[in-house]
């Protein structure tokens, strides 16, 4: 896994006026390892029925939506990090994002 040790793998943005998507099923479990272009869930949205490919490699190490939850683009569908990578710090990581999250509010 080139760059960040831990990353976001997030809703894709399919077209200017995407405002959400639903996932509706996960194609890959938890400790897959990914290579970049993966097909790894599938979602909805009201336009399109698509699968979302992993735009990182590395060990999908947490799935953070589950089927049916609705997301805005760009939203948190899972964590991949390196195999190395200990729970703690995935927590860590994921209490950063929200404290960035609630601070721009």
């Amino acid at each position: 896994m080139s760059g960040e040790r831990i990353q976001r793998v997030n809703v894709p943005v399919w077209g200017v006026q995407m405002e959400s998507g639903t996932i509706t099923s996960w194609l890959v479990e938890e400790g897959t390892v990914l290579n970049f272009g993966d097909a790894i869930a599938e979602m909805e949205t009201d336009k399109i029925n698509g699968v979302v490919e992993a735009f990182v490699a590395g060990v999908l190490r947490r799935k953070i939506a589950q089927p049916g939850d609705v997301l805005p683009p760009g939203g948190l569908l899972g964590i991949v990090a390196d195999p190395d990578v200990t729970d703690a710090e995935i927590d860590a990581f994921l209490a950063a994002q929200e404290d960035t999250s609630t601070a721009s509010s």
